[in-house]
């Protein structure tokens, strides 16, 4: 890792077979300001002439991690560069602005996954005439329950709902769904599927994307000119809340809203075992060592409810934390973070696909070469990780 502060410039590292961490420095001062200030347990500058970094002094992974969270709280400028050049002097900020030029420009080398607009949404789109389209988001957090919004002044009969709105021009589904949960929720909700089937209201055809979001991350006391406030409830609760809506033709198609949802995750036991979040482990990006290979795993709508809850490891022995986001199941080893496989999945006329997986050949990371063997790999892991009903 390098690390460019407006104290010194760092690179970090971790040799084989040393259990700490390598600081190394082209200058002793940068060494000295990074002990005096911010990591007092860094061991003593050692002088390796002829070396590319003539300064280098060893520390603990934990002692870092402590070190750079007070790092992020002593940023307190809105230039760098202009910070770097006030407190390391006019040289040293040329230097940096010598690194940020060779990166200025830099094109999109490895991008993570981003469906296209109508990737991997198994909706008709056409629309009746007379009839605009909708895009909106049911959230719900890891143990089920159902975040409804109550509609402000009850528009249009309205009491409590989902959040839905019409696209702006060249908005894709996504983007629609996702601006109209935050701008009727404050949630910043991630997508989990979309929803099967339409759902017609009074003068729009609507489409909704099952949304994963957490409990901490809602503030119930949101309101705006939409919304009056919020609530998390448990599908039965959502139920009794949607009755009160008097119109008839929404109340009616909000409940057919929640069903499928509610059919888009398997029904399990809340307490022990919540749908999993990409957050619920520690994970690391897939590198760009990687290769293609060609899947034909076919799945029914009731193995994809499975699917998408994911799979965290209760026990050192489980090797693997698995996690469904829009169309991608993410497989992590558990003891590493590593990500090994990402699985791509498609819809089909009587569920779902798997139809690539991307699978990571970083040396340092797996050993396998074996195409043959990945695939056998990614399908027992879906079936005994993922398919326990």
């Amino acid at each position: 890792m390098w690390l460019m502060t407006r104290f010194g410039f760092f690179s970090v590292v971790q040799k084989d077979g040393e259990s700490h961490l390598t600081i190394r420095s082209r200058t002793r001062g940068d060494l000295d300001r990074l002990r005096g200030h911010y990591l007092p347990q860094l061991g003593p500058g050692i002088a390796h002439a002829g070396t590319d970094y003539p300064w280098r002094a060893v520390a603990t992974t934990e002692d870092l991690a402590s070190a750079l969270t007070r790092i992020a709280r002593d940023i307190n400028y809105s230039n760098f560069k202009e910070e770097v050049s006030l407190s390391l002097g006019k040289e040293r900020a040329h230097r940096y602005s010598k690194v940020w030029a060779a990166l200025a420009g830099m094109p999109e080398d490895l991008p993570e996954p981003h469906p296209a607009p109508q990737e991997g949404l198994p909706w008709n789109l056409e629309t009746p005439s007379g009839k605009v389209v909708a895009y909106g988001g049911v959230i719900m957090d890891p143990s089920g329950r159902i975040l409804l919004r109550e509609v402000a002044n009850h528009y249009d009969g309205y009491v409590w709902t989902f959040s839905k709105g019409r696209p702006r021009p060249g908005e894709a589904p996504r983007d629609t769904a996702l601006r109209e949960t935050v701008e009727e929720t404050g949630v910043n909700g991630r997508i989990l599927c979309p929803i099967p089937g339409s759902f017609a209201g009074g003068t729009t055809i609507n489409y909704f994307f099952l949304m994963m979001a957490r409990e901490r991350d809602t503030n119930l006391n949101f309101c705006s000119d939409e919304t009056a406030g919020l609530r998390w409830v448990s599908p039965n609760e959502a139920r009794q809340l949607i009755k009160q809506t008097t119109n008839a033709k929404g109340r009616i198609r909000d409940f057919q809203i929640l069903d499928a949802a509610l059919s888009c995750i398997t029904p399990r036991v809340p307490s022990s075992d919540p749908i999993t979040l990409r957050e619920d482990w520690i994970t690391k990006p897939m590198p760009s060592q990687r290769v293609d290979i060609a899947l034909s795993l076919n799945f029914t709508h009731k193995e994809m409810a499975d699917i998408h809850r994911g799979h965290l490891p209760h026990e050192m022995e489980d090797k693997w934390f698995l996690f469904y986001e829009d169309g991608i199941l993410h497989m992590h080893r558990s003891w590493t973070g590593n990500c090994i496989y990402r699985v791509y999945f498609i819809p089909t006329d009587t569920g779902w696909q798997a139809r690539t997986a991307e699978v990571n050949r970083h040396p340092g990371q797996y050993h396998e070469t074996s195409l043959d063997a990945d695939i056998r790999l990614i399908e027992a892991l879906i079936h005994d990780r993922l398919l326990k009903g």
